[in-house]
């Protein structure tokens, strides 16, 4: 994650959209206190729907450790999102 200051985002709000859109995550700073994020849009597709789509497929050992795995970092993205929108 990535963390600016708010006067930082100010001055630079087009580098921070562009790291944005590239996956990343910032996080905004006033006065040494979090106070925001700004997280890439993900609505392409959700976790489940993801799970969902690799269910019926029949895989190997290697297949599924990198299915495991993808399905993982959807969680992980779906719940910072969540956490996002939270606070």
């Amino acid at each position: 994650m990535i963390e600016a200051t708010a006067t930082d985002l100010v001055r630079s709000v087009r580098d921070y959209l562009d790291k944005v859109q590239r996956g990343e995550t910032v996080q905004i700073r006033r006065n040494g206190k979090a106070i925001a994020k700004l997280i890439p849009d993900s609505d392409f597709m959700s976790g489940k729907e993801a799970a969902r789509l690799f269910a019926s497929y029949e895989a190997g050992e290697d297949d599924k450790r990198a299915a495991d795995a993808v399905e993982d970092e959807i969680r992980k993205l779906d719940q910072e999102a969540q956490n996002a929108l939270a606070h």
